[in-house]
């Protein structure tokens, strides 16, 4: 392994433990109204993620399907991924949401063999049953009952879902020829937009500026936007260049790990060993699910943005 692959694995292994500490940010953050969090971190994302649009501002000139393609990544997996994930956190745990997350991979495949029509292997297939699995076992079994941990983890579920439909927009978007970064700038002023668009129609804007933030707070959403969302996607963007997307997708078996850590550390969750047994779970079933796509670059996982 050489001193440039050490640096990349280091700075992927920085992005998941950031993505992992930021479902326990957005936990934190539960007190404000979904839509108001969502756009504010969004926002705060897509300030730190403009200076990209100067610098492929000559790549700009795209079709009416590009445009299109990058509407809809930014209304399902920035908009749509981001006001579940806000709305999700406040009837679930963050270890739940985090576990529930971890699916994405596995969530990929699936929807891509059935939209795009990618190959299913025996191994894949026993991976996604394994993956789905781990997370019934935490959802359907709290404090040695059987019970539903109500809409929350129905909720974060579907914020998974709208990412991964982005990210099959995302792949569609690089087989045609769109820069991954440029992908990412663009959908995320889309995401922007549609998440105020959201937040104002729900509520006047005199509202949101009556809400009281506390100093220690804005620093919240200052480093969920900024670091886990934007520099976050940079980071991730920057190991899919150089490693592939299927390499990359294995850092994301960490994400769990590190938020179910975080949510004990700084919310008092505790951390069951039904959580780790679900984790180890899919751990395995995320590495059986993608060992056999490196070929095909399955991009499911790409452009991060928790």
């Amino acid at each position: 392994m050489g001193r440039n692959e050490r640096w990349l694995y280091l700075i992927l292994a920085g992005v998941v433990t950031l993505w992992g500490l930021n479902v326990v940010m957005v936990k934190y953050l539960t007190t404000f109204p979904p839509l108001y969090v969502a756009a504010i971190r969004m926002t705060v994302a897509g300030v730190c993620l403009s200076p990209i649009l100067w610098t492929y501002r000559r790549q700009l000139k795209l079709n009416a399907i590009d445009w299109l393609l990058l509407a809809g990544v930014g209304a399902s997996s920035i908009a749509l991924h981001q006001i579940t994930l806000a709305a999700g956190v406040q009837y679930t745990s963050a270890g739940n949401a985090s576990l529930i997350l971890g699916l994405n991979p596995l969530a990929t495949a699936l929807l891509a063999m059935v939209f795009l029509g990618e190959a299913m292997s025996w191994r894949k297939a026993v991976g996604i049953a394994v993956g789905f699995s781990g997370v019934l076992v935490v959802v359907l079994t709290q404090h040695g009952a059987i019970a539903v941990n109500g809409w929350g983890d129905v909720i974060m579920f579907a914020s998974m879902l709208m990412y991964v439909t982005g990210g099959l927009l995302i792949r569609k978007l690089t087989t045609r020829g769109v820069p991954v970064l440029l992908v990412t700038a663009v959908s995320q002023m889309f995401g922007v937009v549609f998440l105020w668009g959201a937040a104002l129609y729900a509520e006047p804007i005199s509202y949101y500026v009556s809400l009281e933030v506390t100093p220690f707070q804005w620093l919240v959403i200052l480093v969920s936007g900024c670091l886990a969302t934007a520099l976050g996607s940079v980071g991730w963007n920057y190991g899919i260049r150089h490693l592939g997307a299927s390499r990359t997708a294995v850092f994301l078996n960490g994400m769990p790990l590190a938020s179910l850590f975080f949510a004990a550390l700084f919310l008092n969750e505790r951390l069951q060993l039904l959580h780790l047994f679900a984790l180890v779970m899919i751990v395995t079933g995320v590495y059986l699910g993608s060992r056999q796509v490196s070929k095909r670059q399955l991009w499911g996982a790409a452009n991060k943005q928790t």
